[in-house]
C-alpha cells in the first residue's frame, strides 16, 4: 500500500538532492480569465477545421494541449494561439490514426 503523502505533488517530503516542493510552489501556471477565453475560442476554431469523421475527443484534447503550451511560453493572442494549433493539425491526425 503507499501512503497518500508519497502520491502528492506538493509536500515537505524531500528525496536525494532535489529541493522540496512547497505550498508556494507554482505547479501550473495561472491564466486570467480573459486568457482562458481566448484559448477556449482558438480551440474552438481550429476544431473547425478538422474533419468531423476525425474530431475526436482525443484530438481535441492534443490541441489543447497545443494551446495551453503556447500560452505558457507567453502566446496569448487569439491569432496566435490559432495558428499554433492550426499549423500542427496534419502531424495529430497522422499521429493519431
Amino acid at each position: 500500500m503507499i501512503p497518500l503523502a508519497d502520491l502528492c505533488l506538493v509536500g515537505p517530503r524531500q528525496t536525494g538532492n532535489a529541493p522540496a516542493f512547497t505550498r508556494e510552489t507554482v505547479i501550473m501556471p495561472l491564466y486570467s480569465p480573459e486568457l482562458i477565453q481566448t484559448m477556449r475560442a482558438a480551440l474552438d476554431e481550429v476544431m473547425t477545421k478538422i474533419p468531423v469523421d476525425q474530431a475526436t475527443p482525443a484530438i481535441k484534447a492534443h490541441m489543447a494541449e497545443l494551446i495551453l503550451k503556447a500560452a505558457a511560453e507567453g502566446q496569448t493572442s487569439y491569432d496566435g494561439l490559432l495558428a499554433t494549433a492550426s499549423d500542427s493539425i496534419q502531424s495529430i491526425l497522422s499521429m493519431m490514426s
